[in-house]
């Protein structure tokens, strides 16, 4: 199957918001660039629930996944659990580094920077996704290989997951690949009034 990550800019007037103005804003994006997933995908767009844990609940038999930051936003839609996340790339407190990953797992990566920090936190956060706890399982989450610079395999309790990523504008997209295909939609010319 093949899966059609899509991301969207936000419009610099989007920038200058705060509060839940800046979140609904970046919402109504998301779901505008889950809408074109699902397009591509031949999937009509349902009724968007999510569960008492704020949890995506899957509509006519598709799961749904979105992310966004301040400048991007991202979404997917599949037939199967599914994850996404977004990050712009730019330093913060040494101090998360071991939040994130075990020495063991640095180890894997070509250097303890904040590129790697980004794939890992990315790659993490969109198998916690898909697994529908969110990032408090980040430590029990593991990256266990880093086959080329655009995707990772991850564990979690015991099950074997692999992450396709994409670098974009200083950003990094990680979607659950697991076996499917992916083919990534990047819309520049996108305008959300």
């Amino acid at each position: 199957m093949t899966l059609f990550p899509v991301i969207l800019p936000v419009a610099k007037v989007g920038h200058k918001l705060s509060g839940k103005d800046k979140v609904a804003r970046l919402s109504r994006i998301s779901r505008e660039a889950l809408r074109l997933s699902a397009k591509k995908g031949g999937v009509t767009l349902g009724e968007l629930r999510k569960d008492e844990n704020e949890v995506p609940c899957p509509f006519d038999g598709n799961y749904w996944s979105l992310a966004h930051k301040s400048k991007y936003v991202t979404a997917v839609v599949s037939k199967e659990k599914i994850g996404i996340d977004i990050e712009e790339i730019k330093p913060r407190s040494e101090s998360i580094f071991g939040l994130v990953a075990s020495d063991e797992e640095w180890e894997l990566g070509k250097d303890r920077s904040w590129d790697t920090f980004f794939r890992y936190w990315t790659a993490k956060e969109a198998t916690l996704k898909a697994v529908g706890i969110g990032i408090g399982g980040l430590k029990a989450c593991r990256v266990i290989s880093i086959p080329d610079e655009n995707h990772i395999a991850l564990s979690y309790r015991e099950r074997f997951f692999r992450v396709e990523q994409l670098y974009y504008n200083n950003h990094i997209v990680s979607v659950l690949k697991d076996d499917n295909e992916i083919e990534w939609i990047i819309q520049e010319d996108f305008s959300y009034c």
